[in-house]
């Protein structure tokens, strides 16, 4: 259900002055490329509104929202809703020059102004916009923004992209004992990362993987705070002169921790960099949809070897390896973007037999872990 916010009367025109840098700001934080089709087109619009000399902008698709606020020059307070395609488009377009945009009520149109020129662009009535979710938070607390953009991109790797399980397309927000933990897995692996945190104990919530890929692309700092709020639907980051906001997903997250192996017969260790790039070599003779290279695992060595119809390639790598020599199966493309968070110069995999999941970690560091199941070689 949509709900909307409704004013009585007509709202002011809005009438504002700033500069191209400033506005493309204030739209390109807001603007998601990939938004949902959507029946309503105010769902398809931005939410151009100033107030008290500052500028918000605000899109929606009512599961996520996304604001931004910029100090503006204001000549009369007021908003209107703009399609945020066009807008965006015309905005970059423009020359780095001083900007006025000034709407007219009656038409839900806005005059743009630039240089000598101007032009001419039709909107929406802007007390048709939803209005933003109110998150009443149970639990707040902060996080560098720089640590928080490493523990999501160390975990949405694995979420996955199957909306029949929703459960699933979502990253496990989890706190206990003072620490801070993401948790995602479309059950082929799963990626863990965890830090402490000075905040209560809010047990699970589960957030949707889209909501925090946009929360990476508007993040610009690295020491500077996160302020995360949960309610019992909604999860809102405030960073800087962003928020965004998000409805979380119903429901209870897997019982991971039963499925990570503890105890290890095996255990590789080598460079990261080079392993990847030896899988990146391996994976392009590969034409199948699903790229399955063969591991044979013995002191001293690795050695990566696929053969298909196109040719074929051993990549024989130097490395740590304590163990029964050990014939193992992986998905390459799985691999490799497991190991592209990876922060450390060199990588450790356990394992515990050629069918069972292997452990993929940082050489040296025990806050953030990688489940990668073995695949299945084609003669099976």
């Amino acid at each position: 259900m949509i709900f909307l916010l409704i004013s009585k009367g007509c709202v002011a025109a809005v009438n504002f002055m700033t500069t191209k840098s400033n506005l493309l700001h204030a739209v390109q934080t807001v603007y998601r490329s990939s938004q949902a089709k959507t029946s309503l087109p105010i769902l398809g619009s931005i939410l151009f509104r100033v107030q008290a000399g500052e500028l918000s902008t605000t899109s929606t698709d009512i599961d996520l929202t996304l604001q931004c606020k910029v100090s503006v020059e204001a000549v009369q307070e007021g908003a209107i809703c703009l399609p945020a395609r066009q807008i965006m488009d015309i905005v970059r377009s423009l020359p780095d020059a001083a900007v006025q945009l000034e709407s007219d009520e009656t038409t839900n149109s806005v005059k743009i102004l630039y240089n000598d020129s101007q032009m001419n662009i039709k909107g929406y009535p802007p007390d048709q916009f939803p209005a933003l979710p109110e998150v009443i938070e149970q639990i707040s607390f902060e996080l560098a923004q720089g640590l928080l953009k490493e523990m999501i991109r160390q975990t949405i790797y694995a979420v996955s992209t199957d909306r029949t399980r929703p459960l699933f397309t979502g990253v496990l927000f989890e706190n206990e004992d003072q620490r801070f933990r993401l948790v995602a897995t479309d059950t082929h692996r799963l990626a863990l990362r965890e830090t402490g945190v000075d905040a209560d104990r809010f047990g699970n919530v589960i957030v949707p993987g889209g909501a925090l890929s946009e929360l990476v692309r508007i993040m610009r700092g690295e020491d500077e705070p996160v302020q995360i709020k949960i309610s019992k639907s909604h999860i809102s980051f405030a960073i800087q002169d962003a928020l965004l906001i998000s409805r979380l997903i119903a429901g209870q997250f897997p019982a991971y921790r039963q499925i990570i192996p503890h105890n290890f017969s095996a255990r590789l260790t080598m460079n990261a960099l080079e392993l990847s790039n030896a899988l990146a070599r391996a994976a392009l003779l590969i034409e199948e949809e699903i790229p399955i290279l063969r591991f044979n695992l013995e002191e001293g060595r690795s050695l990566i070897s696929v053969n298909t119809p196109s040719g074929w390639i051993k990549e024989n790598l130097k490395a740590d390896y304590t163990g029964d020599p050990m014939e193992i199966y992986f998905n390459a493309r799985y691999l490799m973007e497991t190991l592209r968070p990876i922060p450390t110069e060199e990588v450790t995999i356990n394992f515990t037999s050629p069918l069972s999941a292997a452990i993929i970690q940082p050489a040296g560091k025990d806050d953030y872990l990688a489940l990668l199941l073995p695949a299945r070689p084609k003669s099976d």
